[in-house]
């Protein structure tokens, strides 16, 4: 048998603040760099899903005409469920903003926003 020598382990030293005028660790920086201020309009979408996913293929048996053939459209969270206006044709915009309804209640599943001058997210209210 072999003998197992007794170990103790140092004790862990308490963290300390870094000295004034010490560089940032990079972590800290990416979590703090502000977002691109997006430039609107927006279709918000407001139904009850998590995310809405529309593709070339479903327009198409719409019989709607696209503004990109190949644009994938998502509302998710990652971008606020919002996408802007001017990667839609008008014929999209027109099923969008009037035509699509949630199931059940009938309710818009979309509409169009904007930043007001205070920089806060309202509803476009056509002319």
């Amino acid at each position: 048998m072999t003998e197992q020598k007794e170990t103790t382990a140092a004790p862990k030293a308490e963290n300390k603040p870094l000295p004034k005028g010490a560089p940032q660790p990079p972590g800290d920086i990416r979590r703090r760099s502000p977002k691109p201020k997006r430039e609107g309009p927006f279709v918000k979408y407001v139904g009850r899903a998590s995310h809405r996913k529309i593709t070339p293929a479903q327009w198409k048996t719409l019989d709607i005409e696209l503004h990109d053939d190949k644009a994938t459209h998502t509302w998710s969270v990652g971008n606020d469920k919002m996408i802007e206006s001017s990667e839609f044709s008008d014929e999209q915009l027109d099923y969008l903003l009037i035509d699509d309804r949630q199931a059940g209640s009938n309710a818009h599943a979309f509409v169009e926003v904007d930043f007001d001058d205070k920089g806060q997210l309202v509803q476009v209210v056509p002319e």
